[in-house]
C-alpha cells in the first residue's frame, strides 16, 4: 500500500502538468483562427493561448527533468494563478492575481534572518505595486475589460510607464543575486519570471504604442542585456553567471517586444522559450549522480553546454539572437541589432569556459531540446507565435515582419516586404560560423592550460581566469591584488 501511495506522488506532478499542457494545445486550436469571447469574464486569444502553453509546458519539463521535492504548492498554486490570468479580459483580476503570485514569492524567513525575507520580497513586491497603479488607473477610467469598445482610450504615458516598469523591475542587475543565486530561495518559481511581459504585450490590444514607448521598452531591454552580460562574466559565483545568463534572454524579450512590429514580438515570444528552458535544465553545482538524482553520462561534458551558449548555429538561444538582430535590422534599429550579436558573443563565454566536469542526463537534454527546437524554429513560429501576431496586428507597425517560408525557414522583412535577413542564406551562414569560430577562439585563449606542477590542481578555476581578464580590460574591475606591469599573461 505504502509503495503505491508513493508511487502515484511520484507521478502526480507530471501527470497534473501533461493534462494541463494538454488543455494548453487544445487552447491554442481553438484561438488560431480568431479571439472567442465568452461574458462576462473569460477571454480567449492567442496571446493568452501562448502564455498558458508556455506555463505547462514549462511544468511539464520541470516535472520530467526535476525532482518532484523541488516543486510545492507554491509552483502549482502560480500555474493555476496565471492560467487564469491568462483567458480573462477583466483587469481588476489580473492585478489581483499578480499581487497574489508577488505574495506566494515571499516566503518566510528564518528565525533572527528578517533582513533575508525582506530582500526576497522587495522586487516582486515593488513590480506588482508598478501594476496594481497601471492597470488600476486603466480599470478607474473603465476600462475593467481590456477587450471594452473605449478601452483604447484609456491607456496613455501615465499606464504604459508603470506598466512596462512592472516588466523591467525582474531585470534589475540585483535582481538574479536577490532571487537566483539565494540558496533558500525557491528556485521553481523562477520559472514563472516571463510572465511579467504579459501585461505589457496585452497593451497592444488596446492601441498602437507611440515611438517614445517603444524607444523606452528598447532602451531598457537593451541596457539589460548589456547590464546582465558582463554580470555573467565578471559574477564571482556559478549560480550567479548562471541567473545572469537566463535573464538576458528576458532583456532580450523586452527589447523585442518595444520593437512594436510583427518581427520583434515573434523575437520575444521565443526567447521567452528559451528562458524558459535555460531554467529547467540549469545546474548550479557539480553535477553528480548524488546531487542531481539522475544518471550521469560520461560523454564529452562541454557539448551540452555549447548546445546551450547560443554560440552552436540553428540551436535555440542562437535562433532568438538571430531573430531579434533581424527584427532590429528589418525596424530600421540597428544599433540594438549590434547589441544583440556582441551580447551573444560575451554572454557565450562564461557559458563554455564555465562548463561543469560532469554533464547529467538533465544537461543532455536541455541541449538535445535546444537543438530541436532551434531547427523546428520555423514550425514553431508558425504554430505558436504567428497567430499571436496576426489577432495583435492592429497594434503593431508595418517596419518590420516576419516570413515563414518552407523553402528559407524564416524571413526578416521591411515596410516594403523587402527581405532583410533570412535563415538560412549564405549570409546568415557566414555570420553563424564568425560567431561560433570567435566563441571558441576566446574560450580557448582565456582557458589556461592544466598546470605543469604535480603538487597544484589540474585546472586553474573559472574564477581565477576572471582575474586575469580583470587585469588585461580595466574598466572590468581589479582584482584583490594588482599584476605587475611587466606580467604578460
Amino acid at each position: 500500500m505504502k509503495r503505491t501511495i508513493t508511487c502515484l506522488r511520484s507521478v502526480a506532478p507530471l501527470t497534473g502538468a501533461s493534462i494541463g499542457l494538454i488543455g494548453a494545445l487544445a487552447l491554442l486550436w481553438i484561438t488560431r483562427r480568431e479571439p472567442l469571447t465568452l461574458p462576462p469574464l473569460a477571454y480567449l486569444d492567442a496571446l493568452g493561448a501562448f502564455f498558458v502553453f508556455v506555463v505547462w509546458a514549462g511544468a511539464a519539463l520541470w516535472s520530467t527533468l526535476r525532482a518532484p521535492a523541488e516543486q510545492g504548492w507554491r509552483f502549482w498554486l502560480t500555474a493555476l494563478l496565471l492560467t487564469a490570468t491568462f483567458v480573462t479580459s477583466w483587469t481588476p483580476l489580473i492585478i489581483a492575481v499578480y499581487v497574489s503570485i508577488a505574495l506566494i514569492h515571499v516566503s518566510p524567513a528564518p528565525r533572527g534572518e528578517l533582513t533575508v525575507a525582506l530582500r526576497r520580497a522587495i522586487v516582486p513586491l515593488l513590480a506588482a505595486a508598478a501594476l496594481v497603479i497601471g492597470y488600476g488607473t486603466l480599470a478607474w477610467r473603465g476600462a475593467r475589460n481590456f477587450d471594452a469598445p473605449l478601452a483604447g482610450a484609456t491607456l496613455d504615458s501615465f499606464v504604459f510607464w508603470f506598466v512596462l516598469l512592472a516588466a523591467a523591475i525582474p531585470l534589475l542587475p540585483s535582481v538574479g543575486r536577490l532571487l537566483d543565486a539565494d540558496t533558500d530561495a525557491k528556485p521553481s518559481l523562477n520559472l514563472f519570471a516571463y510572465a511579467w511581459f504579459y501585461p505589457l504585450m496585452r497593451l497592444y490590444t488596446l492601441a498602437p504604442w507611440n515611438e517614445g514607448w517603444s524607444f523606452a521598452a528598447m532602451a531598457l531591454g537593451g541596457g539589460a542585456m548589456i547590464w546582465l552580460t558582463l554580470g555573467a562574466l565578471t559574477a564571482t559565483t556559478r549560480a550567479y553567471r548562471a541567473a545572469c545568463n537566463r535573464r538576458r534572454f528576458l532583456a532580450l524579450a523586452l527589447a523585442g517586444i518595444g520593437l512594436s512590429n510583427g518581427a520583434g514580438l515573434a523575437a520575444g515570444c521565443y526567447a521567452a522559450l528559451v528562458y524558459l528552458l535555460l531554467v529547467v535544465t540549469e545546474e548550479t553545482e557539480p553535477e553528480t549522480e548524488a546531487n542531481t538524482g539522475m544518471t550521469v553520462w560520461s560523454f564529452p561534458s562541454s557539448v551540452p553546454s555549447w548546445l546551450l551558449s547560443g554560440a552552436i548555429p540553428l540551436t535555440a538561444p542562437f535562433i532568438a539572437t538571430w531573430m531579434l538582430v533581424g527584427a532590429g535590422a528589418a525596424g530600421g534599429v540597428t544599433m540594438l541589432a549590434v547589441v544583440a550579436w556582441l551580447t551573444m558573443l560575451i554572454g557565450a563565454l562564461p557559458v563554455v569556459i564555465d562548463s561543469p566536469a560532469i554533464a547529467s542526463r538533465r544537461r543532455w537534454f536541455g541541449g538535445a531540446i535546444s537543438l530541436a527546437l532551434g531547427v523546428a524554429s520555423p514550425l514553431t513560429l508558425y504554430l505558436l507565435i504567428q497567430p499571436v501576431i496576426e489577432q495583435l496586428q492592429g497594434g503593431l507597425s508595418v517596419y518590420g515582419d516576419v516570413n515563414v517560408w518552407p523553402w528559407v525557414g524564416l524571413a526578416m522583412v521591411n515596410s516594403a516586404r523587402t527581405g532583410i535577413t533570412a535563415l538560412p542564406t549564405i549570409g546568415a551562414a557566414g555570420l553563424m560560423v564568425v560567431l561560433s569560430a570567435l566563441v571558441y577562439l576566446l574560450s580557448r585563449l582565456l582557458r589556461p592550460k592544466p598546470a605543469i606542477d604535480p603538487s597544484s590542481p589540474a585546472s586553474i578555476a573559472y574564477d581565477e581566469v576572471l582575474n586575469d581578464l580583470r587585469r588585461a580590460v580595466p574598466w572590468l574591475g581589479e582584482p584583490a591584488t594588482k599584476a605587475s606591469d611587466h606580467d604578460d599573461r
